[in-house]
């Protein structure tokens, strides 16, 4: 894998971003500074693709791309999915940004963003599993056992379950302006509703004006 940060003092509003290269599931890797002078970024930090509110947000996203490319802004979505499991995870419907996979976590760390510890994974667990079926019914639960199984067994099983099992990784928006400095920052809990699509859009136009 291949990954450079430069961290800043903080990551925080009007700081320049952390810089970063991370591979992405579209092939190739993604780097920050070559978004500089040219476009904004909506950063996100997610729980990747076995979350069913992540699937949702992404879904939110991709629906409202047309809207994000129209205000010179991209959206890149940080997901601690190893790279080839999300890839097998997205063969042919791939979110139209690029995800880029962190599964270290050395990036959420970098912006500041930790783990919650076993007692909020377990809260979590819980609550991953039985959200999907109260909420989409037998085929979203469906979904989400699909996802955990593509992430999970593999030839790294006994890491990814410790993965699912035993951490519970903050989530993270930020919106980085076109000179590479950050205009938001919000961290939030594992399975906290990001802003919608729409907020964020609406956000950056403001921001970064």
């Amino acid at each position: 894998m291949s990954f450079t940060a430069v961290p800043a003092p903080t990551a925080d509003i009007g700081l320049p971003a952390p810089l970063f290269e991370l591979p992405s599931i579209h092939n190739g890797t993604i780097a920050l500074a070559d978004y500089q002078g040219h476009k904004n970024i909506i950063l996100w930090f997610s729980r990747g693709f076995t979350c069913n509110f992540c699937r949702g947000h992404i879904n939110d996203m991709s629906r409202n791309y047309t809207a994000v490319q129209a205000i010179d802004t991209e959206i890149i979505q940080i997901s601690p999915n190893l790279l080839y499991t999300a890839q097998s995870y997205f063969p042919a419907d791939a979110p139209p940004f690029p995800f880029i996979c962190d599964p270290d976590k050395r990036l959420y760390a970098v912006y500041g963003l930790g783990d919650r510890g076993v007692l909020e994974a377990t809260k979590n667990t819980v609550i991953s599993f039985t959200a999907p079926l109260v909420m989409g019914g037998v085929k979203a639960e469906a979904e989400t056992i699909r996802a955990s199984w593509v992430d999970t067994v593999n030839r790294n099983f006994l890491r990814r379950l410790q993965h699912h099992a035993m951490t519970a990784m903050e989530q993270g928006v930020f919106i980085i302006d076109k000179q590479g400095v950050i205009r938001y920052r919000q961290v939030l809990g594992a399975l906290e509703d990001i802003p919608s699509a729409e907020e964020l859009v609406d956000w950056t136009a403001q921001l970064c004006d």
